[in-house]
């Protein structure tokens, strides 16, 4: 579902299939970012943004989540999000 929503975007993503053995993250194609991506009715955030961090090196640090039945929430650093505002600001 990530990927879809992102290549509607624009975006090249795709699921990086071999990230459970390689110890990665779920969705590349974005340059400079690292999607985690969960799909549960119970939240982790904490346990979330300790393994995308452990994984996405350089790259920006984005978990993707939802529930059933609910819609498709992004965790990232504040100070990250407000640059990305500023950034849309101006646009």
């Amino acid at each position: 579902e990530v990927v879809k929503i992102a290549r509607a975007h624009g975006w090249p993503a795709s699921r990086v299939l071999d990230q459970v053995r390689d110890g990665g993250f779920d969705i590349a194609g974005i340059a400079g970012v690292a999607i985690e991506v969960k799909r549960c009715e119970r939240t982790d955030v904490w346990r979330w943004w300790e393994q995308i961090n452990a994984s996405c090196g350089t790259r920006l640090p984005i978990v993707a989540f939802r529930r059933s039945a609910s819609p498709w929430l992004a965790i990232v650093e504040l100070d990250e999000l407000l640059a990305l505002l500023r950034f849309r600001e101006r646009a």
